[in-house]
């Protein structure tokens, strides 16, 4: 059969290059309008899409903006933690931190967190859907992380959603604080490094004492 008459693949390849064009569009938009003022429709233009794709994709903005971000800690690849043989717990998790927060630092993060902060009174669905697709992932993988670990590293820890929240604090820091302020430029990645190295000693050290 002849190359131009041999029908054309349908459904998958298709439906994923419209899903990306439409993550690609809804990333943009939420930046350059804010979360809660960007809507389906100016998604599905942006997109080129109908609105009738777009809803078959996503049903709802939540659901849009989940995947948005899902996209997001997908592309910054942070390392695996998993409790096995090679590097040391306290290199894994350093490793992990640093690229999460270069991540959380980049000026588009950090104005995504204001804007979603601004309204999420008036759409607290968006703000759940923002929380649940990032924070609350990262969270978990550390959480799980350091369970896993507790044992033969011999923390002293009780809760390890706690210890968690507590070690991404301190990578962070005040920085994030900064930035979204506007009273400091985004740090050097040698900054990043020093603060998320010390900081994973210091944590780790303090709950083996």
């Amino acid at each position: 059969m002849s190359e131009l008459l041999r029908p054309r693949p349908r459904g998958r390849p298709r439906d994923l290059k419209k899903r990306r064009a439409i993550l690609e569009a809804a990333g943009n938009l939420f930046l350059e309008r804010g979360i809660a003022p960007t809507t389906m429709e100016a998604v599905a233009e942006r997109a080129s899409v109908s609105k009738m794709t777009l809803y078959s994709h996503f049903p709802d903005k939540p659901t849009l903006l989940a995947a948005v971000f899902e996209r997001n800690l997908r592309a910054i690849e942070l390392p695996e933690l998993a409790d096995g043989s090679g590097s040391s717990s306290e290199e894994r998790l350093a490793d992990f931190g640093e690229r999460l927060t270069a991540f959380l630092l980049r000026p588009e993060i950090v104005r995504s967190g204001r804007v979603m902060a601004a309204s999420s009174n008036e759409f607290p669905e968006l703000a759940a859907a923002f929380y649940a697709a990032g924070p609350a992932v990262v969270l978990g993988k550390v959480a799980r992380y350091l369970d896993a670990v507790k044992d033969r590293e011999r923390l002293a820890f009780e809760d390890a959603e706690l210890a968690a929240e507590q070690l991404v604090a301190a990578w962070l820091g005040v920085d994030q604080l900064k930035l979204s302020l506007g009273v400091s430029a985004e740090p050097s990645q040698a900054a990043v490094s020093r603060r998320v190295r010390t900081a994973t000693r210091v944590m780790l050290k303090g709950w083996r004492a």
